[in-house]
């Protein structure tokens, strides 16, 4: 087996320096020389995993699976999805040659449990990352560990602190792993994240490869360059910039601002940031956004859409020749979506209403008819037992998810519509964790068809949703509904039946106070 040189990533990613000033040049190779973005192995063990060893590939399926996952990119924000802005040619594109999933939701209304979800095929109540205190469990499997036993090459490369190998361990089980830093000013393109992919589909060409690339672009602060922005802001001269600091004071409760106020602790009340750290206290003002406020930040976030199409467009490019039509399972996706005073929130992390729990699902193979648009509701952990099925390995035991497989020609869709999809993790658990109990909403939701229940603990609200009829989630119909309410709230009170115990979950997580102030900057901890 072929591994990909250090020398020749080195100098792919010093080519994309070149673009960038010689300060940050000078950054990159520091960060280079350092080890920070050399694919290497933790040297942690394999977990263990359920299903036994296959004797042979009864289906020889795609050889190369890719799996992209565009951080905090809200599906209705495409233009494969309705979108009347040209936010995304290239996306809608790739669309047009493969499925589109029109009711996709993730697991979580945030980076972290969304995407252990996505990798291992369980909610977070079954694999145990409900906050920012929590490891994912050693002994269990992973979509990567699954195909790494299977003889593919497994590489990932990543622009997030949650799915950094050295916290989480999400990443764990890929051989080759890269993380790459998302750029200062967070104004550009992650070209480097493009570039360590491109390598690795170079070096690994010829060899059975599953490829996770992850962006972080389009997340807060939204920023993007000019001729981006150019084409979708338009003049504004309110306070909002984009900001995410900014964003999550906007999202803060008067009871934390109070809380802060009366008793400062700087492990509670404290946000790092660029400029040093920032305080919470009696100087914090909660900015609500106007209507006026709430459309240029959405032009902000569209410009960042824009210019993360174009970036993906050179991925796509290398990926579109016949031959890896013929071999290559494409999938994309996102963790979550992204709020617009839809339920009067800006940013994500806390609730758990469509705006950010609906997510852009696509995909591209051998044995996908293009054109498809599926409508059945499916989850981010239905991606595991699809990849699995599709590359002809045995699905693992008891998992959340279900194989998309049957849907693409136009089987049952019963089994879809009749369990209950679970909205989990929600940011107050780790609010509450490290501020104080009852200060942050704790969000919860359950589905089942189009029916879906919302409940929020501070106030002990719940309302039930039809979203066939009321996509928007505007009508509580619990009056109307009340045995299919009862039949909701009765499956979110039995989750904790189902949880995975506080004995069997993963190591305690220590941050660093590099990764702490990260994480801090972007509004996610104080």
């Amino acid at each position: 087996m072929r591994a990909p040189s250090q020398t020749r990533v080195g100098a792919l990613i010093y080519w994309g320096t070149l673009q960038k000033t010689a300060q940050i040049a000078f950054v990159i190779v520091a960060v280079w020389l350092a080890g920070g973005c050399s694919p290497k192995s933790d040297g942690r063990a394999q977990p263990l995993s359920p299903a036994s060893e296959p004797s042979a590939r009864a289906n020889p399926g795609p050889e190369v699976v890719v799996l992209i996952s565009i951080d905090t990119l809200r599906a209705d924000h495409l233009g494969v999805y309705g979108y009347e802005r040209f936010t995304s040619p290239q996306l809608d594109a790739f669309a047009a040659e493969g499925a589109v999933f029109e009711d996709a939701s993730t697991t979580a209304p945030w980076t972290l449990p969304s995407h252990a979800s996505m990798l291992t095929g369980l909610y977070p109540a079954r694999h145990g990352v409900i906050s920012m205190k929590t490891e994912l469990p050693e002994n269990l499997p992973t979509l990567a560990a699954e195909l790494s036993r299977a003889g593919f090459t497994t590489a990932a490369v990543v622009n997030n602190t949650w799915l950094s190998r050295e916290t989480y361990g999400l990443t764990r089980d890929f051989k080759y792993y890269a993380m790459v830093d998302t750029p200062d000013d967070h104004r550009e393109p992650n070209r480097w994240v493009t570039d360590t992919a491109l390598q690795w589909l170079e070096e690994f060409e010829g060899e059975r490869l599953f490829l996770f690339v992850h962006y972080f672009d389009v997340h807060a602060n939204y920023a993007s360059l000019p001729a981006y922005e150019s084409l979708f802001v338009t003049p504004y001269d309110g306070p909002f910039t984009g900001d995410a600091w900014q964003l999550q004071i906007a999202n803060f409760e008067d009871d934390y601002i109070a809380f802060c106020t009366r008793e400062f602790d700087p492990e509670k009340c404290r946000f790092g940031g660029p400029d040093g750290p920032r305080p919470v206290n009696e100087n914090t003002v909660r900015q609500v956004p106007n209507a006026q406020d709430l459309k240029h930040l959405e032009e902000l976030y569209d410009a960042g859409i824009r210019q993360l199409d174009s970036e993906i467009g050179r991925l796509l490019a290398a990926l579109s020749e016949e031959a890896d039509r013929e071999r290559a399972l494409i999938i994309i996706t996102s963790d979550h979506g992204e709020e617009f005073g839809d339920h009067g929130r800006v940013d994500h992390f806390l609730t758990q209403y469509q705006e950010v729990l609906r997510v852009p699902l696509m995909m591209r193979g051998p044995t996908i008819t293009p054109g498809q648009r599926i409508d059945t509701p499916v989850s981010l952990v239905d991606l595991v037992p699809t990849v699995l099925s599709m590359t002809g390995q045995p699905l693992l035991h008891n998992p959340d998810g279900l194989d998309l497989t049957p849907l693409f020609s136009g089987e049952g869709d019963r089994a879809f519509l009749e369990r209950t999809q679970y909205g989990e993790a929600a940011g107050g658990i780790t609010y509450e964790a490290i501020v104080a109990p009852g200060i942050f909403p704790i969000y919860s939701s359950a589905r089942r068809g189009s029916f879906k229940l919302v409940h929020e603990s501070k106030t002990n609200h719940t309302a039930l949703y039809d979203l066939e009829n009321d996509p928007l989630e505007q009508r509580d119909i619990s009056a109307e509904q009340p045995e299919i309410a009862a039949q909701l709230t009765q499956a979110l009170m039995d989750r904790n039946q189902h949880a995975l115990p506080a004995e069997q979950r993963g190591k305690a997580v220590n941050l660093s106070a590099e990764d702490l102030e990260r994480l801090r900057a972007l509004g996610y901890v104080p």
